[in-house]
């Protein structure tokens, strides 16, 4: 049976604290060590002199935890969630509709604070996934930008509520690993804190500036939860291609405001998307079975279509990368 944890950020809320006091866990120096009954690991907090403020979940839990944080009034507050870990949920007894639930793959969402948000975490794996939280203003110091017009300016100046999500690279993966690896009690801990912080910062910005679009609409819960809704549906089956007029009747969005909000969400279009998802799993299936069986399990009648796309995304052929894997 999963364990649940509901809270709401506000004005001096420490989450280590909170979880603590909620599971008996140990706490020290903003860091919460889970109870063996919970599993291992820890959960730590750091406040740094540049404005942000971090939650580093590194853990083993002995059973599913599920994180309701609920929706504040205020959009002041920014958050970005770096996490490898998504499971979908069922959310047919919730009160509210959960953002960032039902996701795959690793993945980065920045958004405002009056969002509720759900998330997963799964038992028996390691986890580790990073929050970030500052006002728009910290980050707008951060960045420094300097382009007359910028569009990720606009939004975060000006947007009262959005939502974006970017697909994790290697190199937020890597220093994230080295950001939950730090010694706290170390000298210049603080310091190592923030040159990995801003880091992530960094290379999430680099990505979304190089977006066509940044926003365009302002996004409310229910619309981001349609969206999320659509990419479920689309993600559910992959050997199938989307059907866009069906897509916006079962989450009760126009056509041409759901492609337009698909793209301003995730930095791309609904297909585009699809096909980067479907060749993923391809490089996934790939490890353990072969490239025909792969093709044909993922809707493919082509092979030699299968293996084109597959060459374009990953610059290997299919035949030649599951060599490849094998010799390993």
């Amino acid at each position: 049976m999963p364990i649940e944890f509901e809270f709401e950020i506000d004005k001096g809320f420490h989450f280590a604290e909170a979880f603590a006091a909620r599971f008996d866990a140990n706490v020290a120096h903003n860091r919460a060590v889970l109870p063996k009954a919970l599993g291992e690991g820890f959960i730590q907090e750091v406040f740094l002199s540049n404005g942000l403020f971090l939650c580093i979940h590194h853990y083993w839990l002995n059973d599913e935890l599920i994180l309701r944080r609920m929706p504040t009034s205020s959009s002041a507050m920014l958050t970005m969630k770096f996490d490898c870990r998504r499971i979908p949920v069922d959310q047919a007894e919730l009160p509210h509709e959960p953002l960032f639930a039902g996701s795959n793959g690793c993945e980065v969402e920045l958004g405002t604070g009056n969002f509720f948000t759900e998330l997963i975490v799964p038992a028996k794996q390691h986890i580790n996934f990073l929050v970030v939280g500052a006002s728009r203003q910290t980050i707008l110091g951060i960045l420094d930008l300097q382009e007359e017009g910028c569009p990720i300016e606009s939004l975060l100046k000006e947007s009262p509520s959005f939502v974006l999500h970017e697909v994790m690279t290697q190199e937020m993966e890597r220093t994230l690993k080295q950001l939950s690896q730090v010694d706290q009690t170390a000298p210049l801990a603080a310091l190592l804190y923030k040159n990995k912080a801003e880091e992530l910062i960094y290379l999430l910005f680099s990505k979304l500036m190089h977006r066509a679009e940044t926003a365009s609409i302002t996004v409310d819960q229910a619309d981001a939860q349609k969206i999320y809704k659509l990419r479920a549906a689309m993600l559910a089956d992959l050997s199938l291609a989307p059907e866009l007029s069906e897509l916006s009747s079962m989450v009760g969005i126009s056509l041409t405001k759901m492609k337009q909000l698909f793209r301003q969400i995730f930095g791309d279009s609904i297909y585009n998307y699809y096909q980067s998802a479907r060749m993923n799993e391809a490089a996934r299936l790939l490890a353990v079975q072969s490239v025909s069986e792969t093709g044909y399990q993922l809707g493919f009648t082509n092979l030699s279509h299968f293996g084109r796309l597959f060459e374009k995304h990953f610059n290997i052929k299919p035949k030649k990368y599951k060599d490849g894997l094998e010799l390993r």
